[in-house]
This record gives C-alpha cells, structure tokens and sequence, in this order.
C-alpha cells in the first residue's frame, strides 16, 4: 500500500471515512493504555524507569505500552556534577579490559568533560508477518551528553575508574521521500491516520569496569551474559586496521509481549585517532538498528496481539563540534528545540 499523508480536515473526514467504529475504538484504548507515558511526569524517579514507584496495575500497563518508558529530563543539578576526565588517553591495549574500557568511553563520548553530540538519521521499515517490508517514516535522532564519575545512587560502591553517561534525546520524524517533518501520517499497515509525536527523552548508563552497562530498570541479573564470559567485559571491538568498531548488542532486553526485540549499536573510530595520547575528544561514526514489534509504541496504532514489526536503521556522527551537526538535524531538531538542549 503506498504511503499517504493528508492534513487538515481532509485528512480528519477521510480516518473517519475508513477507519470505523471498531478502529477507533481500538485506538482509544491504546491510548489509554499508554497512561500518558513520558509526559507530564512533575519528578524524577530512582532509576530513571517511569514505572520504578508505580503500582502494579500500572507496571502491567507498561508491559503493554513500550519496555522503554523514560523520563524526559535530567534534574538541572545533574548538569553541575564534576566531569569524568580520566588519565588513560592512549594509546590502548584493546585486548586488556582495563584499556578497553578507557578507548571505549572515548570512542563512546570523550576523555575531556566535554559535551558531546549524537545525530543520527534513518528510515523506519514496517516488516508485516509473511510480507515484504517497506519504508514508512524517516527518523532523526539528537542526543547531548555528557559524562562524570559514577553516581553512587544508581551503581553502588563504585569503582575508581566507573563512569556514568547523562544523555538527553530528542527524537522526530520525516517523510522519508522528502524529508519534511511530519506529524500525521497515514499508516498503511492499518489503514489508519495516526498522530506521529516528537519523542524527548533522558538516559543514564553506568559502565562499570570488568562488566556490561548499567541500564534503568532492567534485573542486574541481566549483566551476566554469553558474550561476557569471555573476558568479563561488553566492549567489544573489530578491528578492521584503520578502523576500529565497537559493538553492544541487544541492551535492556526482556521476557514479555514485545519480544522477539533486539537493538544493536556500532560506534566506529579511526585507529590513530583512539591511540593518539594527545586526543581527549574524537569523531564516531555512529549506526543503530533496532527490530521490534509495531504494538511496543501505542502511537503506531496497531492491536494488541498484532504480530507486526518494525525495523529501523539509523547512521549518523558522534562530535563535540556542534558545527559537524547534519543541516537536516540542526533545522529539524537542534533550532527547533534550542532551551532543551542549553544552545
């Protein structure tokens, strides 16, 4: 089925005109169901999971809506806490996990206490069961972080050399033939006009020395994983000469309704770059890919039970010159939203 997008009262009478009772009926409740998610939440939550202090009632509805619900903002006094700036710059064994994690966080973020920026630009494909996929909508993604030392809070008793990453994210969508913002889209897959959101979000991921990241809400039972027996660290890298590319795989997965999901991230840097003593801050190629079922986010507007996916793949720059940004981001995202990401 082609892609549509209509506007106005057009696009109202004709989701009226095709969608019927039963449709909206079962959009009604979707939204319901979300219970407002990443919206209005007045306060932080310890960890940053939305449904840390919810009762169970509502942690079912989150078993329901999406295993990623988050806060949209750090605490201001988050942004005052001392930056991570450690010695060990290089150049790096990569096959010791003490180096590793030193060039892992400076190909992740940096060495410096700067900020740094993460742009990243894509399509979103809608994978029906027993179907081809097709391109749906375009994704552009901002984040700005920033790294200190680990926050006790959230990975007790440290170590010397753990590190927490603050991130704050801003997510958006296109059409993915012209690139022009969208906010209401028909989805082809359900026959449905759907109100596409602007996503904000915070993150804050410990990385613990000898051990996988830290992710809100997920068991600590998770850290214990096949790909870590190895050698007890998750930064893995492939190591390609000039280049050097890390790897996690399948962060903050769980059992329930939305699997199977995985989301896998690449961060690429130049070799000389990563060893080089004298660089605190460096370049990343950044990709992400990430297949999950349509019913994970209420917005997409399909049914409970609906065995359809979605797949995205994202490419984009890790820098702390806010001048490399993509035009397209920088419109699109950064301009846009200015007082949310302090420029």
């Amino acid at each position: 089925m082609p892609l549509a997008r209509k506007t106005g009262n057009e696009a109202i009478e004709n989701e009226q005109r095709t969608a019927g009772t039963e449709a909206f009926n079962r959009r009604r409740f979707l939204k319901q169901a979300s219970l407002g998610i990443g919206v209005g939440l007045g306060g932080l939550l310890q960890p940053y999971d939305i449904f840390a202090n919810a009762d169970d009632a509502e942690k079912a509805v989150k078993q329901s809506a999406s295993e990623h619900a988050r806060v949209e903002s750090h605490p201001a006094s988050s942004f005052d806490l001392p930056r991570w700036k450690p010695e060990f710059t290089g150049p790096y064994d990569l096959t010791d996990p003490f180096d590793n994690h030193f060039a892992f966080a400076k190909a992740q973020a940096n060495l410096a206490g700067e900020y740094t920026w993460l742009a990243q630009y894509g399509w979103i494909l809608i994978c029906p069961p027993g179907k081809p996929a097709y391109p749906f909508l375009g994704r552009l993604t901002l984040a700005k972080v920033f790294v200190t030392a680990a926050d006790p809070e959230w990975a007790p008793d440290p170590g010397e050399h753990d590190y927490t990453m603050w991130g704050t994210m801003t997510t958006t969508h296109v059409d993915p033939r012209n690139l022009e913002p969208v906010s209401r889209i028909l989805n082809p897959y359900t026959g449905m006009m759907i109100d596409v959101p602007t996503i904000n979000y915070a993150d804050r991921l410990s990385y613990r020395m000898g051990q996988s990241i830290v992710v809100p809400g997920v068991d600590p039972a998770f850290y214990t994983q096949p790909w870590d027996a190895d050698g007890g660290f998750s930064q893995h890298n492939i190591d390609s000469g000039d280049e050097i590319t890390y790897t996690v795989l399948g962060s903050a997965q769980k059992d329930g309704p939305h699997q199977p999901r995985c989301d896998v991230g690449f961060w690429t840097v130049r070799r000389d770059e990563l060893m080089d003593p004298s660089l605190r801050s460096i370049d990343t190629r950044r990709d992400y890919s990430v297949i999950q079922k349509m019913t994970e986010y209420s917005w997409y507007g399909a049914e409970a039970g609906d065995e359809a996916q979605i797949f995205a793949h994202l490419t984009g720059i890790k820098t702390q010159d806010i001048a490399r940004l993509p035009t397209l981001i920088r419109t699109n995202i950064l301009e846009a939203n200015s007082a949310r990401f302090l420029v």
